[in-house]
């Protein structure tokens, strides 16, 4: 069972509304609302990390999560 969900991302992602990314609650909340049920191989990925992160807590998990996000996010031109 997942228990680090209220865990900070390895680096705060600020998207250009303003908003910020702070923990891996955060991107979970937004990868829903704004990729619904799309399921691309790089968001499939991302969310595999992520759920990854949030089981473990791990530093490395959360940079891995957090560089896939980033990356994933810059692409859709979100920041």
């Amino acid at each position: 069972m997942a228990s680090h969900w209220q865990t900070p991302l390895s680096e705060p992602l600020t998207l250009r509304s303003g908003d910020t990314l702070l923990t891996l609650l955060d991107v979970g909340h937004f990868l829903r609302s704004h990729f619904g049920g799309t399921r691309t191989p790089p968001l499939q990925s991302t969310i595999e990390l992520l759920l990854q992160a949030a089981e473990t807590g791990a530093e490395s998990d959360r940079r891995a999560a957090t560089e896939r996000l980033s990356r994933l996010l810059k692409f859709n031109r979100w920041i």
